[in-house]
């Protein structure tokens, strides 16, 4: 293991000293990015898609070199990188897999060694899309920048296990502080973020995320997994993580109500995992009519969209919205809570309501599944509307915060 620490080091030396040169003769030296990986340690979500489509647009560009930073180890335990980096990305971690268990003496040499790897790179700028840098990697940032989500800490700390929520207060406004800049993925987290903290906004930067195209169709709804009760149906479509603040019991309430005076006569399709502070949802979900699917892969995911009819998403605070524009992206009619970022992102291709009032959604959802012409204008506008979040453009605009802070 020694060995290979020490020729590692020897190796990013030597590129230290060649770069070193370079500059020294102007010599077209491409942008050094660091990036922090950890959003891909586990099933991608809202925050891991993020940097997955992120990472790929960036790595298209000329004059760029991307270095990947995360767990200063991998070992037979892990981590187990749930994505693919870009094959022209360096991904930096000592390989200590087929090695038995790891020592502590071993594991404090790796962290040692670690850091001064990531000193030998000497990135220009370092990107963390997940709201903070992990000590090691912020210890030797010479310039760096992050990415706010949402401010849910701050808007509605109830909503947020203790345990996140002492993490964010803790670490957030020392991140906020030492940024050289700060890009929010709405203008509704930017505003957020400038009302709660006291940042210039010249160094805050709102830059819209993209939605990628679903994987195309590649077998029957009904032949996947856990869709047999439902495929042949007409649905309404929930798709998120099920916890607290994205509010699925005013859906819960309105479809109940829907389906108790005969005025819908379709099912109700939740997609996510099951978070925390939701056992009584969960228990709601197995009532008639009512259908709970875990985390999807992508090509599922796709198909579950396209077959349903309204695609409903009431949270009550929301930095961005992905599943919102991937429903629209499917030519799913679609409604959404008037809260936070949703009206932003959705425009007008979407149908509001009060995240509070149950009855208000009812009355939506009746309108949409009945009136034929209100749901091809919704269809096309929303086609339309999920086509102007592209993350070619996200990543230019990206690329150019990271420029300027160098």
């Amino acid at each position: 293991m020694l060995g290979s620490i020490v020729r590692t080091l020897s190796r990013a030396l030597a590129g230290r000293v060649r770069r070193s040169i370079r500059r020294a003769v102007r010599s077209g030296v491409p942008l050094r990015i660091g990036v922090d990986i950890r959003p891909f340690y586990e099933p991608l979500t809202g925050i891991g898609w993020y940097l997955y489509h992120l990472l790929h647009e960036i790595a298209k560009r000329d004059g760029v070199e991307l270095y990947l930073f995360g767990d200063a180890r991998v070992t037979d335990l892990g981590p187990v990188l749930h994505a693919d980096p870009p094959p022209n990305a360096h991904l930096c971690w000592f390989d200590l897999r087929g090695r038995g268990r790891i020592s502590r003496p071993q594991r404090a040499l790796t962290a040692a060694a670690y850091v001064l790897w990531m000193a030998l790179i000497d990135c220009d700028v370092v990107f963390g899309a997940n709201y903070f840098l992990p000590r090691l990697l912020g210890a030797t940032a010479r310039r760096r920048v992050i990415t706010v989500h949402d401010l849910t800490w701050k808007r509605f700390p109830e909503l947020l296990q203790k345990e996140t929520l002492h993490n964010l207060d803790v670490h957030m406004a020392r991140e906020i502080a030492a940024a050289d800049a700060i890009i929010c993925v709405s203008e509704s987290t930017r505003n957020d973020l400038l009302a709660f903290y006291q940042v210039d906004p010249r160094r805050v930067v709102a830059i819209h995320s993209g939605v990628a195209p679903l994987p195309a169709l590649r077998a029957n709804l009904s032949s996947l997994r856990g869709t047999r009760e439902f495929a042949k149906r007409r649905y309404i479509l929930f798709v998120s993580t099920i916890e607290p603040r994205k509010n699925l019991g005013v859906l819960l309430e309105a479809f109940e109500r829907l389906r108790a005076r005969g005025a819908y006569d379709g099912d109700l399709v939740v997609v996510g995992r099951v978070g925390w502070k939701s056992e009584t949802i969960a228990g709601r979900l197995r009532a008639k009519g009512i259908h709970h699917l875990d985390y999807l892969p992508p090509d599922e995911l796709a198909a579950i969209y396209r077959g349903a009819d309204i695609f409903v998403f009431p949270s009550i605070y929301e930095g961005f919205g992905f599943p919102l524009l991937e429903a629209m992206a499917c030519g799913v009619p679609s409604i959404a809570a008037r809260s936070s970022s949703l009206p932003e992102i959705g425009g007008e291709a979407a149908l509001y309501f009060d995240p509070h009032n149950a009855r208000e959604l009812e009355l939506a959802i009746e309108r949409l599944a009945h009136d034929d012409a209100l749901r091809r204008d919704l269809i096309d506008r929303g086609r339309g509307r999920a086509a102007e979040f592209r993350w070619d453009r996200t990543a230019e605009q990206t690329l150019e915060v990271l420029r300027r802070v160098v």
